[in-house]
């Protein structure tokens, strides 16, 4: 039983290891109906659409013939494939994944290389700094500053002030969409800096759908970026 379950587990190692094709709708699978409702009952998920890669699809049924594929929404939205399980005989949930490079829920468009990199991180923080720049109108630019915790995508999977339905820079947010924070700080006729507070959101594709100077902070910043 041990060898066959090490088997079954290096299987599925070789298949998410070599999925590289087209991402195709959940509608163009050809999940069986039945199979599809007993899996979601089994799984107590309501299934969402999605899309998947085509060839981790065609590699994990060249294993498993009767796999069926389905997805939930939630906090963490997860990919279920059931089958036959080794260990129970049921036709159940037998593999369960969050969001990966070979999967995921609908999305709008989104700008590159997204907002989940580093690069995409520094670039809403640009955009919204520059924004903040123009709104402010003032002379004497020092330099802003951001912090590493305050570029975020709206999500489920968040604190609440980066979920769905807050307000940022006076705006409701919108899943997928970003939050900003950040500081403009201006040269001032004392030794120290002018600071302004500037709040955005801005949309998936770095659109300013609102901005806010020396409104209220979304939550206490903490480290130090400089732009």
């Amino acid at each position: 039983m041990t060898r066959l379950l090490l088997v079954f587990v290096c299987s599925l190692v070789f298949v998410s290891a070599t999925a590289s094709g087209q991402m195709i709708s959940n509608s163009t699978i050809h999940n069986d109906s039945a199979k599809e409702s007993l899996c979601a009952a089994r799984a107590n998920v309501k299934p969402v659409a999605f899309f998947i890669d085509q060839k981790y699809v065609d590699d994990s049924r060249a294993v498993h013939p009767d796999t069926t594929f389905i997805a939930a929404d939630g906090i963490i939205p997860e990919l279920f494939e059931c089958r036959v399980s080794q260990s129970t005989g049921r036709y159940e949930a037998d593999a369960m994944v969050s969001e990966q490079s070979y999967w995921h829920l609908p999305r709008p468009q989104q700008f590159t290389p997204g907002i989940k990199t580093a690069l995409g991180q520094g670039k809403a923080a640009d955009v919204c700094l520059n924004a903040g720049r123009q709104k402010a109108k003032r002379e004497d630019f020092d330099h802003g500053f951001t912090s590493g915790t305050d570029v975020n995508e709206i999500t489920l999977n968040v604190t609440p002030w980066y979920r769905p339905g807050t307000t940022i820079a006076g705006m409701k947010a919108e899943r997928y969409d970003i939050a900003v924070e950040g500081k403009l700080f201006y040269k001032s006729s004392g030794p120290d800096l002018d600071a302004v507070n500037v709040t955005c959101l801005l949309s998936p594709m770095l659109e300013v759908k609102s901005i806010q100077t020396n409104g209220r902070e979304i939550h206490p910043i903490t480290g130090a970026f400089t732009w």
